[in-house]
Parts: structure tokens; C-alpha cells; sequence
């Protein structure tokens, strides 16, 4: 009796061994389930908190298992919380790579990173090296959610070829770090057609999935089927083998799950972006082909708009162990032959936005939110084999020779993937943005300021010189802001309309540039006890300083032109741009400014003749000739191109002056010939 009493004794101090896990299920912005294995049964227990070294809070599980699942809850949104996995005896596993980061609450727009696997568990060199190559691209970006495409153990779904393909494989940091949202494959299925009917395979044992709508979405109440929330992305988890109710699969419009995928979608349509993901393709030609295999045809032939209908942006899928990826496109369900690019695609760029030609990024409007972009992205692990007509017409960017992960990044209304391929290149990008190339118009009262932002995520160069995203402007007359991106592939303009101006109001103004000189030109339609137009000048568009003042007509409902001749252009403002704006002054001190105009001077160095002054009266015109070599012709024709003088010159040294003489009122062209270059200059008489 006593040697009975010691030996249980003994069992209850037995530290149980780690097999699997930890790994990371059904989050949300405030929970999360924990789950790992042992080798003998114990309680459970998490610590976590904010620090590796400060796990303060936990949560035990009284019940002694070794299939262990534990959920943590009260959570709070967009922050990192570090745990640690254990029993009330001892810690099997805690330390700084233990942690994961709640995401933001749903529907809030933030800056994401998803994952994404097809076929991948077949313990080979190529799903090391996509991993690898994956954490590579990653480096110490946090990947909020890890998406399977099915087939996730090969060859049949054991729960050993889950161990050795999949939780040995990815144990170091994904699994401890990121929330696992799987889908199955048929393999998962064992391709067993009564496993597909009972569903009585390990994968519904191993996962943890949110199907009572826990992490957004409509419940499904099936452990097939699911959605979540990640941020502003909706997803969708479907499940494209396993029959529903006995009889039905994803490719029966009328049947569980088709329903249910109505219902989620109809509610979910405040949401930024739509994933969804299933295994089997309905475009392929890798080692599937859609033309022929009639479980990919019912899918494309009778689901797939749906989805499309319903204004799905991405479709991932896997099965085919390649990559293959369309561009935006809609209305496409017959066989390849029948795709047409001029019907079916809604944009003819590659998508990639990397200034290569025709790459802008696609552009969706949430109003309609027409066309959707299919991947096949099922070569992470397993890889290679193509059929006949390999790449499909709908799917023109196509690698099977490279095994690979794809991730997208979502940042507000855009949204970036890339193919990481097992080698480490980024051997595919596109990009997707919706509502964008706005045009606004906001008005204001004079002598306020307003915050502008473009409608994009990206690069920026706005008309005024400005590179954020927002720029605060205070114009003083209507103005119109333009800001484009790197590639001009993108472009928002703002009018923002000024109230109560003062009584000048200007018709035009301008600057131009010439030998050394900026010429101002503007134009008034009317004004009312105007006394003067102060010049101010800015190097950088922000601090300006007066130069000069040019007396207004004062009291006026007729057009009255004026202009200012700066000629203390120094070299160092020739070499960039030059601003100018007016300062307007009534006959009571009241002022307002005018837009600001941009002048672009040419180098000195490139000056090669000069006319002095310019403009003239033309009572005394000399041309200055920088620089040349031997003799030279000078020739001055009229606007329409009639010559009115030519000179033959043989300057002795450079610069060299000669007089022009008196000329009528006109605007000329001066040109002077050397052996090997012309060089022509426009002046004006006055």
C-alpha cells in the first residue's frame, strides 16, 4: 500500500515533455487560444504580460490532458503581450520569442501583415527553404496572421505527417509567434471519400478556428467553413473538398456553406478588404488543370461569382503546386479558351507599381468594388509539374520552378503581395488601392489654414514641393493642389476656394526666366482703392522676403497689366526653383497675398548668349556671346520666322559684346551659329 501511495507521488511530480506547440488559434483584438501537446497529462497554466521577464497575469485549466487549450481573454487591442505555457508545476516554454500582438479592432484601418502557405507540409527542401527565405523578407516585421490553403500534411492527414511536416517544421517562431488560420486540402482529407463525408480526420482535432463568430463575421457553426477579422480585412476560410451535410460541397450554390458566405459577405460589407481562401483553384494549369478536372469547374462555373459579386478583392487557392496570378478581372467562367483580356480584364497593368511599363497598381472603387485578383499559390512544399497550355490565359504570371510563400501588406486602402520564392527573390508583386485620384474641393475664409491629404498610401510630391502625405497650405486666392506619386500612376487634386478677398483680384500671374533675369508678369480685373503690389521672393517656398513694389491704378473695373523684372538672380538661386508671390496693399493697410508661382531658372553654365537689358526699350540692345570657339553667324528673326538681320563675327575672346542697335516694339529670336552648335535666345522690345 505505501509502495502504491509513493509511486503516485513520484508520477505527480513528473515534468511532462513538450511535443508540439506552442501554437497560436483563433485570435481576436482581445483573446486568443493557446495550444500545445505533452506527452503525459497535466493541468495547465499561461502566464503572460507585458514583458518577458513581468508575466504577471495567467490563466490555468484545472483538467489534466495532453491535447492542452487554453484561452486568454480581456486582452487589450494593437498591443504585444510575451507568455509563457506550462502546468502549475513547472514551465515547459517561455521566453522573448514567446508572444504574439493583438491586432487593431476590427474595422480600424492600420498597417498589417499576412502570410500565406499552400501544400506545404511535405517535409521537404523546398518548404525549409520557403521558410527560411520567408523569415528572411519578414526579418523583424510582426506577421499578424499565417493563412493555410489545405493540403497541410502530406500525404494523407496523419497526425504524425502533421508532427514531422508541420509543427517540427514551424515551431521556432511562426507557430509560437503568429495565429494559424487553416483551411483543407484534400490531402488533409486523406482523399478518402468517407473521411469526406464524416469529417473524422486529424485537422479538426489539431485547429482551433473562431466558427461561432467570435472573431467577426456571421457564425457558421462549422469547423469547415469560417470568417475573421484582422484590422480592416474581412476573411473567409471555406473548405472546397469536405462535403456539408452528407451531400453537398462549396461548388453547390444552394448548400450550407454557399449560404452561409451570402450571409457573411451581405454583413460584412464595411470592411476595407475581403479575402478568401479555399484550396482548390478555379484557373490552373500547374499540376492541375481547370479545363479538365470537374470539381475546379463547378467551382469556377457556379460559385465563384458570388464572391465576385459581392465585391471579394483576393482569392487565394492551392492545390496546383506552382504560383500562378491574374490580373484584375471578373466575369471569366468558362474554359481557358474563352478567357478574353479585353472583356475580362479590368485593368491591362502587370500591377507590379515598380515604374516597369504598364504597372500601375489596380484601382477599385468601394462604391462597386468590381473585379477580384486569383492566386494559386500551392509550392510550399510541395512543387512542380505543369499541364497543357501552361501558364492559364486568365493567370499570365506563372512560376513553376520555384517554390514560395506569398505576403501581403495592408496598409489603410492599399494593399501590397509579394511572392517570397524559396531562392529569396521577390519574384512577384502587385498592388491594389481603392478610392483614389480624388477630386475634392473645400472652400475657406481668407487667412485660414487647411490640412490636405492625399487619398493614397505611397510616395508623394505635391505642387508646392512637399513630400508627406498631409501638407497645411493658407493660400489667399483660390488655389488648386495637386499631389502625384513616384510613377505618376497616382494623383489627388484639391481646390481649395478662399472667401472674402480683398477688392484686387488678379486674372494672372506668372514668372518666366531669361539671361539671368526673372520677368513677373500679372494681371488685374478690377480693383478698388488698391495702393501697391509688394514682390516678395523665397528660395524654399516657405520664408519669403520683399524686393520690390510696383504702384497699382488704385480704383479700376477694367484690365490693368503690371509686371517686375528681378535681376539679382544669383547663381545659387539659379540652380533650383525661385517662388514669388504679391503682397496686395490697399490705401488703409489691408493686405492679402497671391499665389505663390514657381520659376525654374536655367544653369549660368548653360547660358550661352545673353541679351542686355531684356526686356528693352530699345533705345539700347547689346547681345553678350558667353562662350564659343572660332567665328560665328548671328541671325535675328520675328515670331513667324523671318529673318531681319544676320552678322558674321569672329570674337577675339569670350565673353564678347556687340551692339544690336535700336529695334521697334516686338518679341524676336536671336540665334548664333558656331561650326558644331546653335544657341538661340528670346527677347523682347518694350
Amino acid at each position: 500500500m505505501h509502495t502504491i501511495i509513493l509511486y503516485a507521488c513520484l508520477l505527480a511530480h513528473i515534468t511532462p515533455i513538450l511535443l508540439r506547440g506552442p501554437y497560436l488559434q483563433s485570435a481576436t483584438s482581445t483573446s486568443i487560444v493557446i495550444r500545445w501537446r505533452t506527452n503525459e497529462p497535466s493541468d495547465s497554466r499561461v502566464l503572460f504580460g507585458d514583458s518577458p521577464v513581468a508575466l504577471l497575469q495567467s490563466v490555468d485549466s484545472a483538467s489534466s490532458v495532453t491535447e492542452h487549450e487554453v484561452k486568454l481573454t480581456g486582452l487589450e487591442p494593437k498591443k504585444r503581450y510575451y507568455y509563457a505555457i506550462g502546468s502549475s508545476q513547472a514551465i515547459l516554454q517561455g521566453n522573448a520569442e514567446n508572444f504574439f500582438e493583438t491586432a487593431s479592432l476590427p474595422a480600424q484601418p492600420g498597417k498589417y501583415t499576412i502570410g500565406v502557405m499552400g501544400d506545404c507540409g511535405n517535409n521537404s527542401i523546398n518548404q525549409l527553404n520557403t521558410r527560411d527565405k520567408l523569415l528572411d523578407f519578414l526579418g523583424n516585421a510582426y506577421m499578424g496572421v499565417w493563412l493555410l490553403l489545405g493540403d497541410n500534411a502530406y500525404l494523407s492527414g496523419t497526425d504524425a505527417e502533421y508532427q514531422s511536416g508541420f509543427f517540427n517544421i514551424y515551431k521556432d517562431r511562426l507557430l509560437k509567434q503568429t495565429p494559424l488560420y487553416p483551411s483543407p486540402g484534400n490531402h488533409d482529407y486523406a482523399n478518402n471519400p468517407s473521411r469526406q463525408v464524416n469529417h473524422a480526420v486529424p485537422y479538426y482535432d489539431i485547429f482551433t478556428v473562431p466558427s461561432a463568430g467570435e472573431a467577426g463575421g456571421v457564425p457558421s457553426g462549422s469547423e469547415s467553413f469560417y470568417s475573421f477579422d484582422y484590422g480592416n480585412i474581412h476573411f473567409l476560410s471555406l473548405d472546397s473538398y469536405g462535403m456539408e451535410s452528407g451531400n453537398t460541397r462549396l461548388y453547390d450554390t444552394l448548400g450550407t456553406q454557399v449560404q452561409w458566405i451570402k450571409a457573411d459577405l451581405a454583413a460584412n460589407t464595411n470592411k476595407g478588404w475581403v479575402v478568401a481562401y479555399w484550396h482548390h483553384p478555379p484557373y490552373t494549369k500547374g499540376s492541375h488543370d481547370s479545363d479538365t478536372e470537374s470539381e475546379l469547374i463547378n467551382i469556377r462555373k457556379n460559385f465563384i461569382r458570388i464572391l465576385e459579386r459581392n465585391g471579394v478583392d483576393l482569392i487565394l487557392c492551392g492545390h496546383s503546386h506552382d504560383y500562378e496570378r491574374s490580373k484584375l478581372m471578373k466575369g471569366h467562367y468558362g474554359l481557358e479558351n474563352s478567357f478574353d483580356p479585353a472583356a475580362n480584364n479590368l485593368s491591362q497593368s502587370s500591377g507590379r507599381y515598380d515604374g516597369s511599363p504598364d504597372s500601375c497598381p489596380y484601382i477599385k472603387k468601394s462604391s462597386d468594388s468590381e473585379g477580384t485578383v486569383y492566386v494559386v499559390a500551392g509550392s510550399a512544399g510541395q512543387l512542380g509539374a505543369t499541364k497543357a497550355g501552361y501558364p492559364h490565359d486568365a493567370l499570365p504570371v506563372a512560376d513553376a520552378s520555384h517554390g514560395g510563400a506569398l505576403v501581403l501588406q495592408v496598409e489603410g486602402n492599399r494593399l501590397d503581395a509579394r511572392w517570397i520564392a524559396s531562392d529569396g527573390v521577390v519574384r512577384d508583386q502587385f498592388t491594389i488601392v481603392k478610392d483614389v485620384n480624388k477630386n475634392t474641393s473645400v472652400t475657406i475664409d481668407n487667412g485660414e489654414s487647411i490640412t490636405l491629404a492625399s487619398s493614397y498610401n505611397g510616395s508623394y510630391l505635391w505642387s508646392t514641393g512637399e513630400v508627406s502625405k498631409e501638407i497645411t497650405v493658407n493660400p489667399v486666392v483660390t488655389t488648386e493642389y495637386v499631389v502625384h506619386d513616384q510613377y505618376s500612376c497616382l494623383s489627388d487634386t484639391a481646390k481649395v476656394i478662399v472667401n472674402n478677398p480683398l477688392p484686387v483680384t488678379l486674372s494672372h500671374f506668372t514668372g518666366s526666366y531669361l539671361d539671368g533675369r526673372v520677368t513677373l508678369e500679372w494681371q488685374t480685373t478690377e480693383e478698388v482703392n488698391a495702393g501697391y503690389f509688394e514682390v516678395e521672393r523665397s528660395s524654399d517656398g516657405h520664408v519669403f522676403e520683399p524686393i520690390g513694389k510696383v504702384d497699382a491704378v488704385g480704383d479700376s473695373r477694367i484690365a490693368h497689366s503690371y509686371h517686375y523684372d528681378d535681376e539679382n538672380v544669383t547663381d545659387g538661386l539659379a540652380a533650383k526653383n525661385i517662388f514669388y508671390r504679391l503682397k496686395e496693399v490697399d490705401r488703409d493697410g489691408k493686405t492679402q497675398y497671391s499665389r505663390i508661382v514657381a520659376v525654374k531658372p536655367e544653369s549660368f553654365a548653360n547660358n550661352k548668349i545673353r541679351v542686355k537689358p531684356n526686356p528693352s526699350s530699345g533705345e539700347e540692345i547689346w547681345i553678350e556671346i558667353m562662350d564659343g570657339k572660332g567665328k560665328c553667324k548671328l541671325i535675328i528673326s520675328n515670331m513667324n520666322g523671318q529673318i531681319l538681320r544676320e552678322m558674321s563675327l569672329s570674337p577675339k575672346a569670350f565673353p564678347a559684346t556687340y551692339p544690336l542697335g535700336k529695334m521697334n516694339a516686338g518679341t524676336y529670336i536671336i540665334k548664333v551659329l558656331f561650326e558644331n552648335q546653335t544657341t538661340s535666345r528670346k527677347f523682347v522690345i518694350r
